[in-house]
């Protein structure tokens, strides 16, 4: 993962606390409940990663990826502001599945049930991506999401939301180094390596507070 990921996680998590203590306080007694969330969504692949070089230059694929997930949240939830769980999901690839476990850190803005809020997931998508013509098979490895969305009260303790996310996935994959020397001889030589997808997506929740 590279520093620019470790920062933006770091500010996320900042602005998430500041934003908390300076809100005014209100006669809500503190309280600890806990809570599950079930959520499904759809994200689709962004730009692009190496693959194998070919006489010396490297080549690129498209990370054309469509991922469809569901996934479980379950811990606790404190004063209807913070929460912290665990998350364990699937993931159907175009390429393959995924089973990420993730630990979670949400935050509502306000206490009410209708109410914005901001979430992170830091976890291990375990899995594999299928190879293809254009790049190696790949292996799961780090994963993060970051979102943000509206939660709204439809039913006594019952609630519907919906978000929008980013999703980085890192893989432990492989390509090959091809020198071709003529028309009838190349040399092939395998290097591992680690790559980031980038995924950007849509979701839609049901939380049981």
């Amino acid at each position: 993962m590279t520093c620019r990921t470790y920062c933006c996680i770091l500010t996320f998590i900042f602005l998430l606390s500041f934003n908390g203590f300076t809100q005014e306080k209100d006669s809500t007694a503190y309280q600890i409940r806990f809570f599950n969330k079930t959520e499904g969504g759809v994200s689709f692949g962004l730009g692009s990663f190496n693959t194998d070089m070919v006489n010396g230059v490297q080549k690129k694929a498209k990370n054309d990826e469509i991922v469809v997930a569901l996934q479980t949240v379950n811990g606790i939830r404190y004063n209807n502001r913070w929460s912290l769980g665990v998350s364990v999901g699937a993931e159907k690839w175009r390429e393959g599945w995924f089973w990420p476990v993730y630990g979670y850190l949400g935050y509502n803005f306000k206490r009410t049930e209708n109410t914005f809020y901001a979430n992170i997931y830091v976890g291990y998508g375990f899995g594999t991506r299928d190879s293809t013509s254009f790049y190696q098979k790949g292996t799961g490895a780090f994963s993060m999401i970051i979102g943000v969305g509206y939660r709204m009260n439809v039913a006594k303790n019952l609630r519907f939301g919906y978000e929008v996310f980013y999703k980085y996935q890192a893989l432990k994959t492989s390509y090959y180094s091809i020198t071709t020397s003529d028309t009838l001889h190349s040399y092939k030589q395998k290097f591992d390596q680690d790559i980031g997808l980038n995924f950007a997506g849509f979701k839609i929740l049901v939380d049981f507070p």
